[in-house]
């Protein structure tokens, strides 16, 4: 390796870094603040808090490549423009793509490290991270009592709250159905206020009701229904297991994110097989039982059809079309009465909207497997478009780095946070569109790189051949407008 491809490495890596990381972090607020109702003041231990956000992290590794690279690459250039170090370099005769290829070189490394990760890590990951985040979810009853819902916090107990303070577990409008009891199986309380308490072991919940009424039922008594009523009343409801659970892998092991290139590729290969014979088979049972059913014959499903020996009519067709000739319904008709014709045509329009009922109820059967086949594709696709990615980014990144010399992380976010978000809004959007079945998922998920890619090539061959330059008076009147901004905050704030 040359001493200036490694002088460059050097300038390029430690930005890298850095942008990495803080592009991980910010990423991984905008997922706590996802979950952040399921998480704060549920008295979770640091250590879970911890385990999920560093799987939750892990996940976040393919979108953050992208990103970092790009912002890296501005930086690292427009650091060598402002320096002068760049046109010290084109005047020493070395090209733009000399200079470019050490970092070409090292993001075409990273995006295959980038898919590698994606396709054998972080399946893992998902798994882990879903199967923790559904026990935290699970995992304490109290969290699970939510304002005007019925919930079932332990076996044969319905609790209902009009309000719930999610600090002190303080609770109004309690509502509770006790049927565990077989002698008294409906014991309704219900208490202005209350308080939920759980035991440091997790074994009991402890209620502590006030200002309440009893009602229960009772069997063999003098009277069959007897209230009290109560100032203060304690509760005790014994709890299986109120811990996390982490044994429950096996609930998400079947989910699109937790399977690889080859898992997805078989997966989608059955989840299709099987389509193709449900089609089939609703196919022939619609022939069957639908189109045929009012001759009486054989339908064999195979597009033949044999009449029975009771039939008047004669029938050797071997198509439907054939059928259709041989049963003659004008010849037939007329030999009907007009309350034979009525009942005839009574029975056609009921057997007709019957036949739509049905094609209305396979069509969304149908519909919601190939909806699932998709999601399945979009994964697959996903993990090399992602990858792909980073060194696209990179392409684009280079060339501006040395259009807008300015290095740092002011304008060189503004640019970098502009071109991803047209990415990522181009990528959801036409993921929205792959979901619904309007585009195929291959299109649906390349569409974003393949309309960037002209972006990039263009600026590489325009900066190379010095056909594109940004004006220092247009340079310095963006940064004047920040400046400006800057130093207004600075006086409302004194």
């Amino acid at each position: 390796m040359k001493r200036l491809h490694r002088y460059i490495l050097r300038a390029f890596v430690g930005p890298w870094l850095i942008t990495f990381l803080l592009c991980v972090f910010i990423l991984l607020m905008q997922f706590l603040w996802r979950y952040i109702d399921d998480l704060v003041g549920k008295g979770l231990d640091l250590s879970i808090i911890l385990e999920l956000m560093f799987y939750a992290s892990f996940s976040l590794v393919p979108l953050a490549l992208p990103l970092s690279g790009l912002l890296a690459s501005i930086m690292a250039m427009g650091k060598f423009g402002e320096t002068n170090e760049l046109f010290a370099m084109k005047s020493g005769g070395v090209s733009l793509y000399r200079i470019m290829q050490p970092l070409v070189v090292f993001n075409l490394v990273v995006s295959v490290v980038a898919f590698l990760f994606s396709n054998n890590l972080m399946p893992y990951t998902n798994l882990k991270m879903r199967s923790l985040l559904f026990g935290i979810q699970q995992q304490r009853p109290e969290v699970i009592i939510q304002n005007g819902i019925f919930v079932e916090p332990a076996d044969d107990i319905c609790i209902k709250v009009d309000s719930k303070n999610h600090t002190n577990n303080e609770l109004n409008g309690v509502l509770i159905y006790d049927h565990r009891s077989s002698s008294t199986p409906n014991n309704v309380t219900m208490a202005a206020n209350g308080n939920l308490l759980i035991t440091e072991d997790n074994s009991m919940m402890i209620l502590e009701l006030r200002n309440g009424t009893r009602h229960e039922d009772v069997k063999g008594g003098k009277y069959q229904h007897q209230s009290s009523k109560f100032e203060r009343q304690v509760t005790y409801l014994e709890l299986d297991a109120t811990g996390i659970d982490k044994n429950n892998e096996e609930f998400f092991k079947g989910g699109y994110e937790m399977l690889d290139n080859n898992q997805l590729n078989f997966t989608i290969d059955s989840l299709n097989e099987a389509l193709s014979m449900r089609e089939q088979e609703i196919c022939g049972n619609f022939k069957r039982f639908q189109i045929f059913k009012g001759i009486n014959g054989v339908y064999d499903g195979s597009g033949s059809y044999s009449a029975s020996r009771t039939t008047p009519i004669s029938i050797e067709a071997t198509d439907d079309k054939s059928v259709a000739d041989k049963v003659r319904v004008d010849s037939l008709c007329a030999k009907m009465n007009s309350s034979q014709r009525s009942a005839m045509l009574e029975y056609a329009v009921n057997y007709s909207r019957s036949a739509k009922t049905y094609i209305d109820i396979v069509s969304d059967e149908l519909i919601g497997t190939r909806r699932w086949i998709v999601r399945h594709e979009m994964e697959w696709y996903r993990k090399y478009a992602l990858s792909v990615a980073c060194l696209l980014f990179c392409l684009i990144g280079i060339p501006l780095g040395s259009i807008i010399r300015k290095g740092g992380f002011g304008l060189s976010v503004v640019v970098s946070v502009f071109i991803f978000l047209m990415y990522y809004i181009i990528s959801t959007t036409v993921e929205s569109t792959v979901k619904e079945l309007v585009v195929p998922a291959g299109w649906g998920m390349w569409l974003s790189t393949l309309l960037l890619l002209p972006l990039g090539i263009y600026l590489v061959i325009s900066v190379s051949n010095d056909s594109l330059r940004l004006n220092p008076r247009v340079m310095n009147k963006i940064l004047n407008i920040f400046k400006r901004k800057k130093i207004k905050d600075e006086n409302e704030d004194e």
